[in-house]
């Protein structure tokens, strides 16, 4: 599939204000073939394909489904969590992700993740305030996105704690 496929009903280029207000925080976004995090942030061409939706549609922060989540979430809403954090990630260049006898190990560049963190949650704000959204929605829309990634790394911790040996 390519980015403007993935992208057509989504694009607030070619949306009315009212399809974009109503579409804050309703899209679930999903890649052929991808069951977590992993299967995007370890493979090179989902990482490019990710890397170019986002060169050419910024507003994932905005437009897609998040909740928190737990060990015990349903399998779409841990999903979603995982797409999100995926389009996160993939802008992260020293990214570490291995499969230990304890469960899977990420490390990455904090810094790197916070700056693009930064920018998703900005082009959010940008289209928000363009379709007259209150301030407490934007806001609103950041304290959500702040708990579901920090309970996304407490879900992957309660599920691979770990181990003192």
């Amino acid at each position: 599939m390519d980015v403007e496929s993935a992208i057509q009903r989504v694009d607030p280029e070619q949306l009315a204000d009212d399809q974009i207000h109503r579409r804050h925080g309703a899209i679930r976004l999903r890649f052929e073939g991808v069951r977590g995090m992993a299967d995007i942030v370890a493979n090179p061409g989902a990482r490019k394909f990710v890397r170019a939706l986002h060169l050419r549609w910024p507003w994932a922060a905005y437009f897609l489904r998040l909740a928190p989540i737990g060990a015990d979430s349903p399998g779409p809403q841990v999903l979603d969590a995982s797409v999100f954090m995926s389009l996160v990630l993939a802008h992260v260049d020293s990214l570490t992700l291995a499969e230990t006898p304890q469960g899977i190990s990420l490390r990455f560049d904090g810094d790197q993740l916070r700056r693009h963190l930064a920018e998703l949650q900005a082009r959010a704000a940008q289209l928000a305030e363009a379709v007259d959204m209150p301030p407490s929605c934007i806001a609103g829309r950041d304290a959500l996105i702040s708990r579901t990634m920090a309970s996304f790394f407490a879900a992957g911790q309660a599920l691979n704690p770990k181990s003192n040996q």
